[in-house]
């Protein structure tokens, strides 16, 4: 229970000073009374966003300590003085008889099954295990730079190198806490999503469909299985719906005007800072603003200068990454472009094979495939990455013709879909990922849930109760499907958090890393060979990226023989490596299996348990002078 209590107080506690912070910086962007109905979600992202801030700059002046704390404090106690009187005012909020209501047992139903999916999600969070993706740079970027004190650049490692928002909040997760809190954090974006699809929807028609829009959107299994990872699909997501939020405000002329514009301005960099995705979901909204601006009927200069109060906001919050990467790489959008910018440990060989690679997932590229793509995302979704590699729900094939038949008439519909398409577009012609397409779920709920409640006005009254019934217990039973596979394992995590306590965290830690930590000198260096997880590894090391475009396969592929691999060895100046025993696909060059065979060059000195793993001591390595 400890173990649980400590990780849900963390998450408060870290969501407290992100909607504290949030509370202390609106009122320099934003009239307070001009964001409802989504002032909490507001705060929120805004305070998120100035962590994401305050981190980047401690790790810049190589502070990125136990200072964090301290700031995290500092930030409370200037709320707590600029405003005393909050604790008695929410008190005396929420200490109100609420108003007599009619009960809704449709409502009630929803809304259970949702907080049931929530809590049942948040067990499997709790779970010490490490996702891919998490640890090769999620999570494994911020804890070397936690070490480091601040940014650093990490050989190999080009993940480092794109725009990393989220993970400063799991660098600041990790500084209070742990990794676990980590992935709290991304869960919480997703709760964030959630209840900004909730009342969007509410706020157009009423609770019943906004319920029914947060059921859509959690009714994806690859949005169930974003949530329980330390991944970052689901903040973008909650900042790219945000930013839309206060764009459809200003073209609805909701409060504010100019500052409406400037915020969502500022979410979109702040999107834009999450992956390089981010840039074509701010590009969508930018292109929905352009044409609901025209079709109202606005000036040209009126338009332009509401274009002009996005992009300068969004510019100027990116911008710190780009310097970064350009700094640490010499190329600001390392390693894209590299034939005219170029960057360390790339090459134009890499290119041709990361865009193979990218081009390869999904279904193919010729134009019968891109006209059938909407339906085989939707119905070939699967593991692997020729099916998209996750899964979305089959519903999308009649909600999404639904949308566009019965909801054209509600603005909030029609640009909805229209971001999601321009996204769809851009997703299509790039990474054919399914995880990739998560940030247009929350504009696919909202459109499907008011176009439902449209059908629902054109019935007659008496039809109206039924059609409700119905669409909600299709939409129920099918969350339930998906929902019902992590009942068991979710009662089977509780039971062994009950009993082991904090001790489950050492369950994710795989022996080879023990004995890495335990038997191997401080100054040991591994290179990593079909295996990129550094998460758990405590000594220096090399690793790849990606093994579809294996730098070190292309930096053992450039030198001839077994003398050229024991080069690479000493310019890597590398003195262990760490194989894992599967086959990567990598097209390794006959002279690494020479070498590695040749016992007068290395000596294995350790097999995991399971065979997974051997750890290899190089002979005579050369003295290592500097570290990852």
């Amino acid at each position: 229970m400890v173990y649980m209590a400590g990780h849900f107080l963390g998450l408060v506690g870290l969501v407290g000073v992100f909607y504290l912070t949030g509370w202390l910086f609106e009122p320099l962007l934003m009239d307070r009374r001009a964001l409802e109905p989504i002032s909490i979600e507001v705060r929120f992202g805004l305070g998120a966003a100035v962590w994401m801030g305050c981190v980047f700059l401690l790790a810049s002046l190589q502070m990125l300590t136990a200072s964090v704390l301290g700031v995290a404090t500092l930030v409370t106690l200037v709320v707590v003085w600029r405003q005393r009187q909050v604790t008695s005012r929410l008190f005396l909020k929420f200490s109100e008889a609420p108003p007599p209501a009619r009960r809704n047992t449709l409502v009630w139903l929803l809304g259970g099954l949702v907080a049931a999916t929530v809590a049942v999600l948040w067990l499997q969070v709790l779970r010490p295990q490490i996702s891919w993706d998490s640890n090769v740079y999620h999570l494994t970027v911020p804890r070397l730079y936690l070490e480091h004190g601040g940014f650093k650049r990490i050989p190999f490692n080009v993940y480092s190198n794109w725009p990393l928002n989220t993970q400063m909040l799991y660098a600041l997760a990790m500084t209070a806490k742990d990794y676990v809190l980590a992935k709290s954090v991304h869960f919480a974006f997703g709760l964030a999503t959630l209840l900004l699809v909730y009342r969007l929807v509410k706020d157009e028609a009423r609770a019943w469909a906004g319920w029914l829009a947060g059921i859509l959107f959690l009714v994806n299994p690859v949005v169930l299985d974003e949530f329980r990872t330390a991944y970052v699909d689901l903040s973008f997501a909650f900042f790219l719906l945000l930013a839309f939020a206060l764009i459809h405000f200003w073209l609805e002329e909701r409060g504010a005007q100019t500052r409406l514009l400037v915020l969502a301005g500022v979410f979109c960099g702040v999107a834009g800072g999450i992956k390089p995705t981010g840039i074509t979901g701010a590009i969508s909204l930018l292109g929905v603003y352009l044409v609901a601006s025209w079709r109202q009927g606005r000036g040209s200069q009126q338009i332009l200068g509401g274009l002009a109060r996005i992009v300068v906001p969004a510019g100027l919050v990116m911008a710190p990454w780009v310097i970064k990467t350009w700094i640490m790489t010499g190329n600001p959008v390392y390693p894209f472009l590299y034939p005219a910018l170029g960057g360390p440990e790339w090459s134009a060989g890499l290119t041709d094979q990361f865009k193979e690679w990218q081009q390869g997932m999904g279904m193919g590229r010729g134009w019968l495939d891109y006209l059938l793509l909407p339906i085989r995302v939707i119905l070939a979704g699967d593991r692997g990455y020729e099916h998209f590699d996750g899964r979305l729900s089959p519903l999308w094939l009649v909600l999404i013709p639904l949308a566009l038949l019965f909801g054209r008439r509600r603005a909030l519909v029609t640009r909805s879909l229209g971001v999601a398409g321009i996204y769809f577009f851009f997703w299509s012609v790039s990474s054919q990922q399914m995880r990739f397409l998560i940030p247009v779920v929350p504009f696919l709920a909202i459109a499907s849930a008011l176009s439902l409640v449209e059908v629902g006005r054109r019935l007659k009254e008496k039809a109206r109760p039924f059609f409700e019934w119905s669409v909600s217990l299709v939409a129920v039973a099918t969350l339930g499907l998906v929902f019902s596979s992590m009942v068991m394992p979710s009662g089977m995590a509780f039971r062994q958090y009950l009993e082991q306590g904090d001790d489950i965290m050492q369950s994710a830690v795989h022996p080879v890393y023990r004995f890495i930590e335990e038997e191997l000198p401080a100054d040991a260096r591994l290179l990593f060979l079909n295996t990129n997880h550094g998460y758990f590894c405590r000594r220096n090391f090399v690793a790849d990226s990606f093994f579809e475009a294996s730098q070190i396969n292309d930096l053992l592929q450039a030198e001839e023989g077994v003398a050229g691999v024991e080069a690479v060895m000493q310019d890597l100046e590398v003195t262990h490596l760490l194989i894992e025993n599967r086959d990567r696909f990598v097209p390794w060059p006959q002279s690494l299996f020479e070498y590695l065979n040749d016992p007068a060059r290395v000596r294995q000195i350790y097999r995991s348990p399971d065979s997974t793993y051997d750890v290899v001591e190089i002979a005579h390595p050369r003295e290592s002078k500097t570290g990852v």
